[in-house]
């Protein structure tokens, strides 16, 4: 199979286990809190990694490769910048429904063009205008001034979105470094560290059924990594960006498996407007890379 196409089924794979990751999270913040919902999934992926490791032939000097890796701080900031975008990114889901939290996701890059046009100015053209108005239009919708999600929570998923594109922008930076499992292991080692201080002062010892729950929520999350990290190994994060929104389907399925709702006409009406702005930015940079290449 050509990279580009392992590339998408890889990136759709991801998709796939981060709606069921998350879907997974909303159950679980109910009687867990998210902030230990994130350390669980760090130190459950740690304490997997020391396993695993024991059988090798050198386990000691690949811990020690992992404790000093090839750039270290380089790949110790994207590992830290994960762990924050998932404590935001669990928050977030368990604040609203997984549908709607992963729409609102997606507009952060329609956010950053509007913040980009009234703070600094910057010239837009109309087909980034037209972008902006369907992604306002479809946060109007998803929203709604007379609904239920119009509230402070509905910036959380958001903000997740804004932190998550920025890790995999640093994941890029250093796969000649890291591989896959390199970057999982990093961010078992600076998520449990990170977190286990305020995990320590919110703890719950979660009964059988919810520990189970969170194994498969760590499952879940750590394939969508591997699976994450893998795809953009093989393509650029431009190329594979239009192929995430393939998670607003997935999520509709979560919603409709583990709560059984659907939301309204005027929601997924809203969804597919966000889509759409987010698809015209898409088509506006490409456009612009082969000027941008030929002016260099």
């Amino acid at each position: 199979m050509p990279p580009s196409r392992l590339a998408i089924l890889l990136i759709l794979l991801c998709n796939a286990f981060y709606a069921a990751g998350y879907g997974l999270a909303r159950v679980l913040s109910d009687s867990l809190d998210p902030l230990q919902i994130t350390f669980l999934r760090y130190a459950l992926v740690l304490g997997a990694a020391v396993t695993l490791s024991l059988p090798s032939r050198d386990p000691v000097g690949a811990w020690r490769r992992a404790v000093a890796p090839a750039r270290p701080w380089a790949q110790r900031a994207t590992a830290a910048m994960l762990v924050v975008s998932t404590v935001v990114a669990v928050w977030g889901y368990a604040l609203v429904p997984v549908t709607e939290a992963a729409a609102l996701g997606f507009t952060a890059p329609i956010l950053t063009v509007a913040m980009g046009m009234l703070l600094l100015h910057e010239r837009v053209t109309a087909l980034r205008w037209l972008a902006v108005i369907c992604g306002f239009a479809g946060m109007l919708l998803v929203l709604r001034p007379d609904g239920a999600l119009f509230r402070w929570a509905a910036v959380v998923p958001v903000a997740a979105a804004m932190l998550y594109a920025l890790y995999q922008v640093m994941a890029r930076d250093i796969r000649g470094v890291a591989d896959s499992v390199g970057m999982t292991v990093q961010g078992g080692l600076v998520g449990t560290l990170l977190l286990a201080p305020l995990a320590a002062l919110i703890w719950r010892t979660p009964d059988v059924a919810t520990a189970g729950l969170v194994a498969v929520f760590v499952a879940a999350q750590t394939c969508g990594l591997l699976t994450l990290a893998a795809a953009v190994r093989r393509a650029e994060v431009s190329a594979l960006a239009p192929w995430h929104y393939s998670r607003l389907f997935f999520a509709l399925a979560m919603d409709a498996a583990l709560f059984g709702r659907m939301p309204d006409s005027l929601a997924l009406a809203g969804c597919g407007l966000i889509a759409l702005g987010g698809l015209l930015l898409l088509v506006r940079a490409e456009r612009a890379a082969p000027a941008a290449r030929a002016g260099e």
